[in-house]
């Protein structure tokens, strides 16, 4: 293969088909990287990140958590759109003949209501319990300790109740002082991805934990 216009009627035909397979909440596209930063030549439920073809990779904000990377792509990892929904990602990438990168098949499935059934799940049964048995059932209903701090950094942004992209800065302090109240920077790597998801640097996040400390006196 030399390029992607090769493949693109029949890459169009797969992603209109797996569409209908997997539904609305899951957004299939297929990236031209010869077209530069309007790589996108192929989408189907682009609602969900709000892009077109002719769009390229800018509302997808946060690649989060570390996923599989492969000779054949990267999967099973975590971004987040402009307006703070959660995506569960995964690349393919499209190789030339002399073994190139010349685009990718990329699926975004929208994760948000699902992180917001777990939280409620969890909430109504753990309405009489202590402090202590909840952060053990917590931790029991979480299959690792990534999906653990998603929920909890999900749970401050609605704290919050504005989308990360719209954030001011003493909002942004609001969510990270819920995250410190949840014990969550006690987790390993916890300020790195909190960071990540803030749209922060580690060094601002943790002169914003030394602001809420003065604060408390």
């Amino acid at each position: 293969m030399k390029s992607i216009d090769e493949i693109l009627p029949f890459l169009s035909v797969l992603i209109e088909g797996m569409a209908k397979h997997f539904g609305e909440r899951c957004e299939f596209v297929v990236h031209d990287y010869s077209k530069g930063p309007s790589s996108i030549v192929a989408i189907v439920n682009g609602d969900i990140t709000g892009r077109s073809i002719g769009h390229g990779g800018e509302k997808i904000g946060l690649p989060v958590m570390a996923g599989q990377d492969e000779p054949s792509g990267k999967f099973n990892y975590i971004s987040q759109t402009s307006d703070g929904r959660f995506l569960r990602s995964s690349t393919v990438y499209l190789r030339g003949d002399e073994g190139e990168v010349l685009g990718a098949v990329c699926v975004n499935f929208d994760i948000t209501e699902l992180i917001r059934s777990r939280n409620f799940i969890e909430q109504f049964i753990r309405l009489d319990l202590n402090d202590t048995q909840r952060q053990q059932m917590q931790s029991a209903f979480c299959e690792n300790v990534d999906d653990f701090l998603l929920g909890m950094i999900n749970d401050s942004i609605k704290y919050v109740g504005v989308p990360v992209a719209h954030m001011t800065r003493d909002q942004k302090v609001e969510g990270i002082s819920y995250l410190n109240r949840r014990g969550a920077f006690r987790v390993k790597n916890a300020a790195t991805i909190a960071a990540k998801y803030y749209d922060i640097s580690r060094y601002t996040l943790y002169n914003y934990l030394n602001d809420i400390e003065d604060a408390r006196g």
